[in-house]
């Protein structure tokens, strides 16, 4: 079965293989430690091949990028517009977003390969910081910069939304990057599919509870 397995993956392109075991490394290990022959060894290919397809390992790293993306299932960008286009209110919208966001980071799979990746370089930043936020990061803080903006209300200061914003995110980001820790500590925290979902709930409704409580704080400060 392993042997057939082995068989079916070397008959896939090159380019391909090189894809899949690279965008696996980096998720698992950063651009630092996952090197450009350890990826070849796992794809069954030349060193070379990495030149060849992607001029080096900063373009096969933004590529591992692309093609997580593609990997991915439902996003929070994709939930979110599905509940703007149901006409869900605001705290709904972000509800959801955050519950999609903490189940892509979270889970097990290829589906998590691109949050996993973005939470990595938000962590240990590469020198591809400037495209990878361009492409990637930036329309993501964008939607919930949206979203929260939406919540809170238009009166509310842009640097505190921007807070907000890095408040939430940054929870799903601990959770995604501290899980070792957490199994060591706190062991009835657990990562299956319940305890995820059990997370993502607790995240949206200590978010949406900070939110309004600000919310709330601000008006009185304008009607004072």
């Amino acid at each position: 079965m392993t042997q057939d397995k082995g068989n079916e993956r070397e008959s896939e392109p090159a380019r391909a293989r090189i894809l899949q075991a690279a965008v696996q490394l980096f998720a698992d290990e950063g651009y630092k430690l996952a090197s450009v022959r350890r990826i070849c060894e796992a794809a069954h290919v030349n060193v070379a091949m990495v030149n060849y397809y992607f001029h080096g390992k900063e373009e096969l790293y933004l590529a591992a990028f692309d093609y997580a993306r593609e990997l991915a299932q439902a996003s929070a960008a994709d939930v979110a517009a599905a509940s703007a286009q149901a006409q869900l209110p605001p705290v709904e919208q972000l509800r959801l977003a955050i519950e999609a966001l903490v189940s892509d980071m979270l889970r097990s799979g290829s589906a998590s390969l691109f949050s996993r990746l973005v939470a990595r370089e938000l962590i240990e930043p590469t020198a591809a910081i400037h495209k990878l936020a361009e492409r990637n990061v930036r329309p993501q803080h964008a939607l919930f910069t949206r979203l929260i903006r939406g919540v809170v209300g238009p009166a509310m200061p842009a640097d505190v939304v921007q807070k907000c914003v890095f408040s939430v995110i940054g929870q799903v980001v601990f959770y995604a990057r501290s899980r070792i820790v957490h199994e060591l500590v706190v062991p009835e925290i657990t990562y299956d599919e319940a305890g995820i979902a059990d997370i993502a709930r607790h995240i949206a409704a200590f978010s949406l509870a900070a939110l309004d409580g600000l919310r709330r704080q601000h008006v009185a400060q304008e009607l004072a």
